[in-house]
């Protein structure tokens, strides 16, 4: 296994940690959990690309990792009492029905990556970064990293619909 996939795997751990010190009330160690995973997602695909070691395994697992803390990111917030978090379920749930489409199809799993994860990535730790310090500037940010963020997801879910129609028409 790969250092870049090892660093992966290790942010799986951060979502749960997060949960636990956000219900905790410990904004340092939230904000530390949430700098943790967005340093790990940055170095991970570095290291990847610099080593030539990009992997099937690693292009489906990053993604993945990522939307976990972000689900445990929604949980905390949800379950602390922020419900118009909830609203981004509805992404997640765009993202992961793209993931699972080429496999009903075909039973590949592949992930469909998209440029705009430079725009709303950022938007998403912000948002995070400002309900944890508490601070009203994330009910301006919400709606627009939603709606961003929402769009993202459909474009990816056409991807990949588009992606499975193309297999089903090639059995």
């Amino acid at each position: 296994m790969t250092l870049s996939n090892k660093i992966t795997l290790s942010r799986v751990a951060l979502g749960p940690l997060f949960l636990w010190s956000f219900l905790s009330s410990n904004t340092a160690l939230s904000l530390s959990f949430l700098f943790l995973n967005l340093f790990g997602d940055i170095i991970d695909g570095q290291i990847a690309r610099r080593r030539g070691q990009t992997t099937k395994l690693g292009e489906i697992i990053d993604p993945l990792v990522d939307s976990m803390f972000f689900v445990f990111i929604v949980l905390s917030f949800s379950i602390m009492g922020i419900k118009e978090i909830n609203w981004f379920l509805v992404p997640l749930v765009f993202l992961g029905l793209s993931f699972l489409l080429p496999h009903l199809t075909k039973g590949e799993y592949k992930m469909f990556h998209t440029k705009t994860k430079y725009f709303h990535s950022p938007f998403l730790y912000a948002l995070v970064f400002f309900i944890i310090i508490n601070n009203d500037f994330w009910k301006i940010l919400f709606l627009m990293t939603l709606i961003f963020f929402t769009l993202t997801s459909i474009e990816v879910f056409i991807r990949s619909l588009r992606h499975s129609v193309k297999l089903n028409a090639k059995k």
